[in-house]
């Protein structure tokens, strides 16, 4: 049976306008936006670098990670001060539910294990920063590399 509409990755998609995101939110808005892919690629990194023991703080956070958390959270605070009208409202309502996953993730993988954070929490992460970025109207991420599927 053929598909009468293939299925296509978020990083090959066109992506929309996205300028309605510096206008709703404010110029802030748009840096914070522009690097969470880099932000996201250094967690990555971070959080798959090999450890052979415990940090001496186990209960403190990942810097990448925890950078990548500060930037969520402070485009979530330029969201909640903004008053939106007409069509940007309906993109408002999805970049708040993709950046409450984001955030939450992001969290997680911060306060993640002193000896390596989980598979998991890294490929949850990875989902939410995808889906602020696409719901923001930028270019997703690159397909998820999980080492666990690697055969």
């Amino acid at each position: 049976m053929r598909l009468l509409f293939a299925r296509q990755s978020a990083a090959t998609t066109v992506p929309g306008d996205g300028e309605w995101l510096a206008s709703a939110y404010g110029a802030g808005a748009d840096p914070l936006v522009d690097g969470l892919p880099a932000l996201m690629e250094r967690a990555t990194k971070e959080a798959r670098s090999p450890r052979t023991r415990p940090s001496a703080t186990p209960s403190a956070p990942s810097t990448a990670a925890a950078e990548l958390l500060d930037a969520l959270t402070r485009l979530r605070s330029l969201t909640l001060a903004a008053t939106l009208a007409g069509e940007d409202v309906s993109r408002d309502l999805k970049l708040r539910a993709a950046m409450s996953v984001a955030i939450g993730a992001a969290h997680g993988l911060s306060l993640a294990s002193s000896s390596q954070p989980t598979a998991g929490d890294l490929a949850h992460t990875w989902a939410g920063v995808n889906a602020v970025l696409i719901a923001a109207g930028r270019r997703g991420l690159t397909p998820y590399d999980d080492p666990r599927r690697r055969a």
